[in-house]
């Protein structure tokens, strides 16, 4: 059971959940986790190679994608690009 908390929605649409996620720079599709403390966002997201998802070498035993830990810290001055 979940605890309503006043305006906290009890959802939201596809549209916005892209949206949010867009707007800290993030591809929704390379996307793996994204958690969102008191000092800043922190994601997980696909690492690309140019030619899709970068993959370990032929040595690895099972299939993995690749990753880059990505944080945007939250400031109280001007937002950088």
């Amino acid at each position: 059971m979940t605890k309503i908390i006043e305006g906290v929605p009890e959802s939201l649409t596809r549209e916005q959940y892209v949206g949010l996620i867009e707007s800290v720079g993030v591809d929704p599709d390379t996307l793996i986790e994204m958690n969102f403390k008191p000092d800043g966002i922190y994601a997980t997201v696909a690492a690309e190679d140019g030619a899709g998802y970068a993959v370990p070498d032929d040595s690895a035993d099972e299939f993995s994608i690749m990753t880059h830990k990505v944080y945007v810290p939250v400031t109280d001055g001007e937002v950088s690009s």
